[in-house]
């Protein structure tokens, strides 16, 4: 499943950024240092959708509740990496990469740990951005002992607004309102 749902955002990045030009790379909502966190994954998806990019893609989405979601953004970053097995990612790196959105002061608004990995590297995070009293972005990572995913967005959302997103562009597709890490 994680890797039929990465492979079919990688075609459709691949297939945008053909027809459009590269995303911005010095927004403070992208993160850094990616690389040292997959360097060792069996599979990896690294891609930035632009302004430009999202207006293209969002001719493809059919429900209208997430068109208009998608015209708000200006762009999202997705980060997808499977490891073949636990231990194979440094945490530091990880945490190096937390530690970016604190410095340049997001809001941390959830923690979740899971109570089943032994290994206690199984944790949800999600940062949020305010421009004054509006949301202008929003952070998810999910993190297991072989799974990473980290989804970045730009652009004035709502939670309402995060979960149309929810199955489009990477990001996953959740249940009942929680967030879980696919096995």
């Amino acid at each position: 499943m994680f890797f039929r749902r990465c492979s079919y955002v990688l075609a459709f990045a691949l297939a945008f950024t053909c027809a459009s030009a590269r995303a911005q790379q010095s927004d403070d909502w992208i993160p850094r240092n990616m690389d040292a966190v997959g360097q060792h994954a069996s599979f990896r998806t690294d891609f930035t959708f632009d302004r430009s990019m999202l207006a293209l893609a969002n001719n493809f989405i059919e429900d209208e509740d997430t068109r208009r979601v998608v015209a708000k953004l200006n762009g999202i970053s997705v980060h997808c990496y499977k490891f073949s097995m636990p231990g194979l990612y440094d945490p530091g790196s990880l945490e190096a990469v937390r530690q970016q959105y604190r410095d340049r002061g997001w809001k941390h608004l959830v923690t979740s740990v899971s109570n089943h990995d032994p290994s206690n590297l199984g944790r949800t995070d999600v940062w949020i951005r305010f421009e004054h009293a509006n949301v202008e972005g929003a952070v998810v990572m999910l993190a297991s002992p072989t799974n990473i995913n980290l989804i970045a967005i730009n652009g004035t959302v709502s939670p309402l607004d995060l979960l149309h997103l929810r199955g489009h562009f990477g990001i996953p597709r959740f249940q009942g309102g929680q967030l879980q890490q696919t096995p």
